[in-house]
């Protein structure tokens, strides 16, 4: 047995009392291992993002490369990419699955749908 194992027996037995001995070592009572939940960390707060003012800096860039920078922040969680990509419209996707997805679908469908739609209507196709 390890000390680590002798340890924690040791803790468990100090908890009960001298009654509780008394049952444990006449064989009225029996010490039952029971695993605990696992430890939750605390919850970091939720980073403070000003959705309005990220959409009014992102409808602001004009490269692909500036708008994943921007986003590039720790700030951006995956929960708060989804909002901004809700508030900057229907042209991007909220369905990424994770935080490369999203900033990819932020970044085409702001700054990429504008390139598209200028190719288009500055007659490429003529």
């Amino acid at each position: 047995m390890s000390d680590l194992a002798s340890l924690a027996i040791a803790r468990a037995l100090n908890d009960l009392s001298p009654d509780q001995l008394r049952d444990l070592a006449e064989g009225r009572g029996r010490l039952v291992y029971a695993p605990c939940a696992a430890p939750t960390r605390p919850r970091r707060p939720a980073p403070v993002v000003d959705v309005r003012g990220d959409v009014e800096a992102i409808r602001g860039m004009h490269s692909r490369t500036e708008i994943t920078e921007h986003l590039a922040d720790r700030r951006f969680t995956v929960p708060v990419l989804r909002e901004l990509a809700r508030a900057l419209g229907p042209t991007v996707p909220t369905t990424g699955r994770n935080r490369a997805e999203l900033v990819h679908g932020i970044v085409e469908g702001t700054v990429g749908f504008r390139a598209r739609s200028a190719a288009l209507s500055g007659g490429a196709w003529s």
